[in-house]
């Protein structure tokens, strides 16, 4: 029964000095960092519209003191202009030539998305780190601080079994 004990004591201080020495592992931190940037731009432009004409041409002739059309002889319209009106008032020529309104400017916006993504892994450093002769070392210190308490406790558990 005794043996059983010594056995167990010393299983749980072995299991003790394995377990409480371990070397720290280092820590991974990560950071990320997004950026959303949207550039809009303004456009204009202007549309060129061509030289346009129209005509008209007619003979004219006097007829009792007053100016009156003999003959039309030609009367044309242009692409965007209609034909000329044409009128004699009093021995005056009206002519009246006519466009439609046009617009000519325009805009347009545009955006420009542009998603930009950061991403930043950092480790810890551990500045003192053991050596290996250092570790052996101290593993050579726990196995005779094992063989030491093995020893000081058997003469004491002899003499707590004679009483």
């Amino acid at each position: 029964m005794t043996q059983n004990v010594n056995r167990s004591i010393f299983l749980l201080f072995s299991a003790l000095i394995l377990v409480s020495c371990r070397s720290p592992k280092p820590v991974l931190s990560e950071e990320k960092v997004k950026t959303t940037t949207i550039k809009e731009t303004l456009h204009d432009t202007i549309f060129k519209i061509e030289k346009d004409s129209s005509s008209f041409r007619a003979l004219l002739e006097c007829q009792n003191g007053k100016v009156v059309f003999k003959n039309v002889t030609q009367v044309e319209p242009g692409r965007s202009l209609k034909s000329p009106k044409v009128r004699l008032e009093n021995n005056k020529l009206i002519v009246d030539c006519e466009l439609k309104k046009q617009e000519l400017y325009a805009f347009w916006k545009s955006q420009q998305v542009k998603d930009v993504e950061v991403k930043t892994i950092s480790t810890t450093k551990f500045v003192n780190q053991l050596t290996f002769w250092q570790k052996v070392q101290i593993w050579l210190g726990r196995i005779l601080l094992l063989v030491l308490m093995y020893y000081i406790s058997r003469p004491i558990l002899k003499f707590y079994r004679l009483l």
